[in-house]
């Protein structure tokens, strides 16, 4: 069976109100709280013939929340990869969940990867700022409200260049490693990935769960783009695919618990969880 390490990276932090991830009305009137931005590293075992190294999403080059609050601690790729050994240059794959600024901003800061978006998300977003008659108010315009828009440009350029496949569904991306759609949930065409390991899939689940207790109390986050509905079954799905009682194994969108619930450490301004480690390979737990 196929072998994969995994380890989860903080980049930037922000700061929201608590409703906007726990879901109303159970996390309302209970003030801010702070959040990780996040994305993951996916790297087969040591042994394997032919090593893939794949990122999950790439975070935003800068820029302010829909808030208005300037990002705190942003670390650049180079910054973040270099702490467990990698470089921008060593991505062969990189799978957007969605695309909304803070998970696809920076998608060209890996210069040797091929570029994974679902065709459902591509297309739909793509239909929404063309119908926006004006695009100036940038995020305090709901419908782009997470959007980069001069970002998705520069996506509609790479995908000109055939540098990004539009997938359609559930495909394996690599051996053992599987993007699954979530249509119509956080956004119009969202995926989690399912990471094969001997011991039990792992699920990178993108903003298909913002935090651990979503999914734990079956409470959807009072922000979405699509579909609470469709959003609780693909919690039930993923609680079927790792287990009721391993929902450790899911890696949240953006939850400081990550980092509580599985080996980590700080390296420069944030931390690092040390997911899930293939046969053979090394720790870098300081």
């Amino acid at each position: 069976m196929s072998d994969h390490s995994i380890w989860s990276f903080c980049y930037a932090r922000g700061r929201l109100p608590k409703d906007f991830m726990g879901g109303c009305p159970v996390c309302s009137n209970q003030g801010m709280v702070d959040i990780p931005m996040v994305y993951s590293l996916v790297a087969s075992a040591p042994t394997t013939a032919i090593r893939r190294v794949i990122l999950i999403d790439c975070g935003f080059k800068s820029g302010n929340s829909m808030t208005g609050r300037k990002f705190e601690n942003f670390e650049t790729p180079d910054t973040v990869l270099a702490k467990i050994g990698y470089r921008p240059e060593d991505i062969d794959t990189l799978v957007l969940t969605h695309l909304h600024f803070d998970h696809a901003g920076n998608f060209d800061a890996f210069p040797n990867a091929r570029i994974i978006v679902q065709r459902r998300e591509f297309e739909r977003w793509r239909e929404v700022i063309a119908t926006l008659p004006e695009l100036s108010p940038g995020k305090e315009h709901w419908a782009v409200s997470s959007m980069d828009v001069e970002a998705f440009k520069r996506i509609e350029k790479a995908l000109d260049q055939g540098a990004v496949d539009l997938i359609e569904g559930d495909v394996e991306i690599a051996d053992g490693i599987h993007c699954r759609l979530a249509a119509d949930t956080h956004t119009f065409g969202s995926q989690w990935v399912e990471v094969a390991t001997p011991e039990g899939p792992h699920v990178v689940a993108g903003d298909c769960v913002y935090w651990y207790s979503n999914i734990e109390r079956m409470w959807p986050p009072g922000y979405v783009q699509g579909n609470t509905w469709n959003l609780m079954g693909t919690y039930q799905r993923l609680r079927n695919v790792v287990g009721g009682e391993r929902l450790r194994r899911i890696v949240p969108g953006h939850d400081m618990e990550i980092f509580s619930r599985h080996p980590s450490w700080t390296a420069g301004l944030n931390p690092v969880a040390e997911v899930h480690l293939a046969h053979g390979e090394r720790s870098r737990v300081k």
